[in-house]
């Protein structure tokens, strides 16, 4: 007996011993890289820019399209791909919330800002009694946009409301009776036809070809707002890791948001 079970115990330590082995290398020496894809105009800055960077170092870089910001949270957590550029802290912090899991930013990226957008009329005076206006329904975006028509002075909010998490019941006055319709952001470039003013993230309306010149002013960036890199926390001190966040701090990334034609005055860089 004792003949049979030695084998069988050393062959299970060796399994153990080479998975460990395998975990070392995954966290330590991991040169294949899969991003998530999620509808973004900020994947344009993986693709031109921190692709080309970790390949010349010796990175293979993959992408993975998901429909979502959601299914590409979820194909992290889950570990189908390594991280992606898709989300600011406010979402990050409500997901995390929901789903009791710990994903974690590893660094700000160039971002965009949300916009106040109108096909029908040309300027902000333009604003009527009763109103329409249109505003993303996810917690984060509708806070930034409520944030936003205080800038502006269409609303006032509740003088100690934090401006992150900021919804319709917050606000205080209302002077013109504006009429705030909640949808889907990705709905609001098509909508916008039907209605007097829209708010969206920049990047939303950049992807839908909506022209900077139906933009009629944008927000002010609270740090919580600003775009990231998005990790699982044991992931956030590898190497790789560490070799992301160099390429979206780097004098190349700089260059490519201030001169590359397609995307030139869209992106802010982030403070922090």
């Amino acid at each position: 007996m004792k003949r049979i079970l030695y084998p069988v115990v050393t062959l299970l330590f060796g399994a153990v011993l080479a998975a460990c082995g395998q975990q070392e290398s995954d966290d330590g020496a991991k040169k294949d890289l899969k991003v998530g894809m999620p509808p973004s105009a900020h994947n344009v800055l993986v693709e031109k820019v921190v692709k080309p960077q970790l390949e010349a170092e010796g990175y293979t870089v993959t992408f993975l399209t998901f429909s979502t910001l959601r299914d590409a949270n979820t194909a992290l957590v889950e570990g189908g791909v390594d991280f992606h550029t898709a989300q600011h802290q406010a979402y990050l912090n409500v997901y995390n919330r929901e789903t009791g899991q710990d994903l974690v930013s590893i660094v700000h990226t160039p971002s965009i800002p949300a916009f106040i957008y109108s096909t029908k009329q040309t300027s902000l005076d333009n604003i009527k009694e009763g109103g329409s206006v249109l505003v993303p329904n996810d917690p984060s975006n509708a806070a930034r946009s409520y944030a936003l028509l205080q800038k502006i002075g269409w609303i006032e909010l509740k003088p100690d409301v934090d401006l992150a998490i900021a919804t319709k019941r917050d606000i205080t006055s209302n002077p013109k009776n504006l009429q705030f319709t909640e949808v889907d952001s990705a709905l609001i470039p098509r909508l916008l036809d039907e209605i007097d003013y829209g708010i969206m993230p920049g990047g939303v309306a950049l992807l839908a070809g909506i022209g900077s010149e139906h933009a009629l002013a944008h927000e002010t960036f609270l740090p919580d707002l600003e775009l990231m890199v998005t990790v699982k926390k044991k992931d956030e001190n590898t190497q790789w890791a560490a070799d992301v966040r160099k390429s979206f701090q780097s004098d190349e990334m700089r260059d490519f948001i201030e001169n590359d034609p397609e995307t030139k005055g869209w992106f802010i860089w982030p403070e922090g």
